[in-house]
């Protein structure tokens, strides 16, 4: 009932993945394992075509470097993706996307969040479980994007909506590109009753700000996107919160001061321009950007 779509890079973690499925699903499935270590093909093209050899009806794309808690998920997923007009799931999202250069979390309200992080630096894991509506016992909540470590589709949506192999040719933006083009036309939603261990971290550097800015390039005549219906007032805070963040990221990986000016400007001069944020925040990069200047001198000398 489950064609579950991975691309692999590590045998061993292939193995150990795939032990797990069988002992955890509860319903037929099949493993379409790409072997990706030696062409080393964006994460996009080899999703497609593992989507194109599958025999069922439901895709789930998945990294090989996590592990189910939970007993039955299979039936979870067929039974969410049966809802009305449910086409994506997954278990971390957030429910709005700004133009703004970002990931898929949500920066003025709380993210959808349900699983299992562990660490690389220890034997440290944590439950991450944070929502947005603490008060709806709902077990499925829709968001905007989805983080891509675990997501489920249907074949009627994916025949709609593939992965952009073409601007997407890394490991980086596909999730969220992939979310926004489904959210265009379906339901995307973060899943509450299906609990999932992740073993890795995410890695927020140049390659992956280089795709951040493809996302936003591509969706910019559609952004912001949100679950909500959101006041101006609202849509102009989460703009700034947005630009406050991603300015954060544009000078923690030491980008030219030339090129952080450009880029702000191109994300500040909109419908959402307003000269006392804009002011601020020019200042805030200077200072900013100085002060990583001058901490590196001292560090390095």
């Amino acid at each position: 009932m489950i064609s579950i779509i991975i691309c692999s890079v590590n045998k061993a973690a292939l193995q150990k993945v795939t032990e797990n499925i069988t002992n955890t699903i509860g319903v037929s499935f099949e493993i379409i394992a790409i072997e990706n270590s030696i062409t080393s093909e964006g994460i996009c093209t080899v999703y497609n075509k593992g989507a194109a050899r599958a025999k069922y009806d439901i895709f789930c794309f998945m990294h090989e470097d996590i592990s189910f808690e939970t007993i039955g998920w299979g039936h979870k997923v067929i039974a969410h993706l049966k809802s009305p007009g449910v086409g994506l799931i997954g278990l971390a999202g957030g429910g709005i996307k700004s133009w703004v250069p970002s990931s898929w979390s949500s920066l003025i309200y709380t993210s959808e969040i349900n699983f299992i992080q562990h660490f690389k630096d220890s034997d440290r894991q944590q439950k991450i479980y944070r929502t947005d509506s603490p008060e709806d016992a709902a077990t499925i909540k829709k968001v905007v994007c989805i983080d891509g470590f675990w997501m489920c589709t249907k074949r009627d949506v994916f025949a709609k909506y593939q992965f952009d192999e073409k601007i997407f040719t890394g490991f980086h933006g596909y999730d969220i590109d992939f979310s926004l083009q489904v959210f265009t036309g379906y339901k995307v939603a973060v899943i509450f009753d299906i609990l999932v261990h992740h073993y890795s971290e995410g890695n927020f550097d140049k390659t992956w700000m280089k795709n951040a800015l493809l996302v936003s390039d591509k969706w910019r005549k559609i952004l912001p996107m949100s679950v909500k219906k959101l006041s101006k007032e609202i849509l102009l805070r989460q703009h700034w919160t947005a630009m406050n963040s991603f300015l954060d990221k544009l000078l923690a990986l030491n980008y030219p001061l030339l090129q952080i000016c450009r880029l702000y400007f191109k994300y500040s001069l909109n419908k959402y321009f307003y000269w006392k944020h804009f002011l601020y925040f020019l200042k805030y990069i200077f200072s900013g950007y100085f002060k990583r200047r001058l901490f590196t001198k001292i560090v390095t000398h």
